[in-house]
């Protein structure tokens, strides 16, 4: 166990605001006690305001409470000295090491769209086998299962619009994507009036294509039960997902519903049914153009 020199104070990263306005030596330390940078700074609080410290990112992969800035005071005109000092003295497993910049293997946009299509070939709580209909106890029908498929695609404003028909339940996935703090960047939406406002329809913008999630709120299981049996699995973006392979049976299974539910949803549909085409089987995108 490392002796360090009696901190005034320690806040986690994530309360580093908590941090004071003074000229500090500060001890970066992980939730092992082990010391991984050693610092000095004019003004502690400022140094770490936000996320303007070079090594932030780092360490904030690690857990914002996970890592402990620990500080002492300092007079200003001794911090250097005393930084070399305690570098020496405890030789901090970053202070030689360059800092490593953060790239994503894979697009953050790319992954949320991956990451939406799975989801939509899942049911709402999948060990749920049965359920409860007029009273009686029942199996779950196969098209009760999947949240979401692939309608089909059209072009327009020279760029190709893939339609995914959702039910009830994916909406509430799709409306926290859409407040997401950076997942919200990935849509081509206006903000609502009021929060799980949004309209049912979603536009994912995939930068090569728009995915158009549309939500049945009330309608789903009627619409689902015509269409599952036009359901094929097919790859899009590298995800199994269900495919209708005859977009224009879409068409027909929406004129067979109750015209006074889920009207938005079904003439946004209805006016682009006859512009549908079967999407390309393993249909793919280039990752690397979708940041």
């Amino acid at each position: 166990m490392i002796n360090f020199p009696e901190f005034e104070g320690k806040f986690t990263l994530r309360k580093r605001h908590q941090l004071p306005s003074s000229p500090d030596i500060y001890f970066v330390l992980d939730n092992n006690s082990q010391l991984l940078y050693v610092g000095r700074a004019k003004n502690l609080r400022e140094r770490w305001l936000g996320k303007s410290h070079h090594r932030y990112k780092q360490l904030a992969r690690k857990g914002l409470d996970k890592i402990t800035l620990g500080y002492i005071k300092v007079p200003f005109d001794e911090l250097e000295q005393r930084e070399k000092e305690y570098i020496e003295q405890f030789n901090p497993a970053l202070n030689e090491t360059k800092v490593k910049q953060f790239i994503p293997k894979k697009s953050p946009r790319f992954s949320e769209l991956q990451r939406l299509l799975k989801l939509a070939n899942k049911p709402l709580f999948p060990s749920v086998q049965w359920k409860i209909r007029n009273g009686e106890t029942l199996l779950r029908e196969p098209w009760d299962l999947v949240r979401g498929f692939v309608a089909g695609a059209y072009q327009e404003q020279q760029k190709l619009q893939v339609v995914v028909v959702c039910q009830q339940n994916m909406g509430n996935l799709l409306e926290k994507s859409c407040i997401h703090r950076t997942k919200r960047h990935f849509y081509i939406q206006e903000k609502p009036p009021k929060l799980y406002c949004f309209p049912p329809i979603f536009l994912f913008d995939a930068r090569q294509t728009i995915f158009s999630f549309v939500e049945f709120q009330v309608l789903g299981e009627q619409l689902f039960e015509q269409m599952y049996p036009h359901l094929l699995d097919s790859q899009v973006v590298g995800v199994t997902i269900k495919k209708l392979v005859n977009p224009a049976c879409l068409k027909s299974g929406i004129q067979n519903l109750p015209t006074q539910e889920d009207k938005l949803v079904q003439d946004y549909l209805l006016n682009i049914c006859d512009n549908l085409q079967l999407l390309p089987d393993d249909f793919t995108l280039d990752d690397k153009l979708i940041w």
